[in-house]
């Protein structure tokens, strides 16, 4: 599915489902301002490590501080948008896998397996590394992205041995939270609480008008300061993720179209039939056929 198909205000990442069309692991070091200027999805893992400056980064209904030692694993097709803040751009290295690499590869390696099963059991893996953390994941993303780039004899082999000592070095680190509560990120905050409502409540039905009431704040106030951390209006975020769950639903499962529709809080076809419509460009039904898993 290309990006035509997706709507002006999130969008499927073409060109990261491209290079892992082409190879199933990609690691790109950046130091240019972040291009994403929208909420986008993909297919693949993407392994997002900050080096320097500061930013953030939404994933579904968390919002994570992008600083030195930042480390976040977004799962395959999860809505998500890093940005900066300030003028500075962020140093990030970012390390996309295909979904069926990881699986077939790591699964059913003694040991291995369970490492990268715990480390996919959280739902928003992220990491504060200390600078000695930081100095050894740097070092073997520099080896893996020097074994791409070269493709000596036998890369194949060191690419898969590098990322088991990624893996075991993150499983071995304890999960950090997201930010404490401060008045310089409290509008990051009450969007995250709306943000975990609306994601926890997207199949119900959902008056947005009457949510400042649940948070105790003025809707004004709610509307201007979800807008400031999400870049999308609370109406529009709510879309989104129900057409991508819908999405989701219809690639991965055989429920009906009826049954999604419901699933995801459309309480009439129609109305579901026409979202899903002008959101991807195509039917709900088309959607299945073209993407089905």
């Amino acid at each position: 599915m290309g990006s035509r198909d997706i709507s002006f205000d999130y969008q499927l990442d073409d060109t990261t489902n491209q290079f892992l069309d082409k190879f199933p692991v990609h690691c790109h070091f950046r130091d240019d301002m972040i291009g994403q200027s929208k909420m986008h999805a993909h297919r693949g893992y993407e392994l997002y490590f900050c080096m320097e400056g500061h930013g953030k980064l939404l994933v579904a209904d968390r919002m994570y501080s992008l600083l030195p030692g930042a480390f976040a694993i977004i799962k395959p097709y999860v809505l998500h948008w890093p940005s900066v803040v300030g003028t500075k751009s962020i140093h990030r290295v970012v390390l996309s896998l295909d979904e069926h690499y990881v699986q077939k590869s790591f699964d059913n390696l003694f040991g291995i397996g369970s490492c990268v099963r715990t480390l996919l059991a959280e739902p928003q893996p992220y990491w504060r590394l200390s600078a000695g953390k930081m100095a050894t994941i740097r070092e073997l993303l520099v080896q893996l992205a020097r074994e791409l780039a070269d493709k000596p004899d036998f890369y194949e082999a060191a690419m898969h041995h590098l990322l088991t000592k990624l893996f075991v070095t993150l499983a071995r680190e304890q999960y950090c939270p997201p930010d404490t509560n401060n008045n310089e990120n409290g509008a990051f905050h009450l969007a995250e609480r709306i943000l975990q409502y609306l994601t926890a409540h997207y199949a119900d039905s959902i008056e947005v008008s009457c949510l400042h009431e649940r948070f105790n704040v003025s809707r004004s106030h709610m509307y201007d300061h979800f807008k400031q951390a999400t870049g999308h209006s609370l109406n529009r975020y709510l879309t989104i993720y129900r057409i991508n769950q819908a999405k989701r639903l219809l690639m991965d499962t055989s429920l009906s179209v009826t049954e999604i529709a419901s699933a995801v809080g459309f309480g009439d076809l129609s109305h579901f039939f026409h979202t899903f419509k002008i959101e991807t460009g195509l039917t709900p039904n088309a959607f299945r056929k073209q993407n089905w898993n």
